[in-house]
């Protein structure tokens, strides 16, 4: 015969267990709320610093698209050269 209370007996975490577990969670998130809170503050503090980080990552996009460019004419001098040399570029 099979007791019913087995189920109790199964390998759960308790009510308890539970409950610090989802504190701790909490308190974790608290902190990173009030780290990320800070560092806005900072953010905002510094508006140079913003400014900087734009006009580095237009630059950054600037010199990506020089060299795309350079990129492309360069394929196209060596086409040239070797179709000048006679060699063939079909594969």
């Amino acid at each position: 015969m099979i007791e019913s209370d087995k189920k109790t007996t199964l390998k759960t975490p308790k009510t308890e267990e539970l409950i610090e577990k989802l504190k701790e969670i909490q308190s974790g998130l608290r902190q990173n709320l009030a780290d990320l809170r800070q560092k806005l503050e900072m953010l905002d503090s510094e508006p140079e610093l913003l400014s900087r980080l734009e006009n580095a990552k237009k630059d950054a996009e600037s010199r990506a698209s020089d060299l795309e460019a350079e990129v492309k004419r360069l394929r196209e001098e060596l086409k040239s050269i070797k179709d000048l040399l006679g060699l063939n570029m079909k594969k």
